[in-house]
């Protein structure tokens, strides 16, 4: 997985906080990862901005799900819960679905909405 053109394809954020969701997961407790943007930018000493996007990154490309969703609003302060997509989760029972290693492959086949115009139209 770290040679993949997916993994390579992130920001050195993304991956840190990546590495930060994965070392808390000790063979069953997929899907009941938990990490705080606070958290993550306190572990990978970057601001919670750049925490915040390389979440963000993370799921759009199909490394992380989010499984439960964080709040202050609770009497028990909480942290989302993420699940990683290249192992089954343990909470649900669903298998790992590795939807990393699909993305940006819909961008290799798309068509240009522009034509290319050749070289004798570009002459004229």
């Amino acid at each position: 997985m770290l040679d993949s053109p997916d993994y390579l394809s992130l920001t050195c954020p993304a991956r840190a906080v990546l590495i930060e969701i994965a070392r808390g997961h000790d063979g069953t407790n997929n899907g009941r990862l938990g990490l705080s943007i606070r958290r993550a930018s306190e572990r990978c000493n970057i601001a919670r901005g750049t925490a915040q996007r390389a979440f963000v990154e993370l799921q759009e490309r199909g490394f992380i799900d989010c499984m439960t969703k964080g709040a202050f609003s609770r009497k028990v302060m909480h942290a989302t819960e993420w699940r990683l997509t290249w192992w089954g989760c343990d909470v649900t029972g669903e298998l790992s679905s590795k939807r990393f290693m699909s993305w940006g492959r819909e961008k290799q086949n798309a068509v240009s909405e522009y034509p290319v115009a050749n070289q004798s139209q570009r002459a004229a």
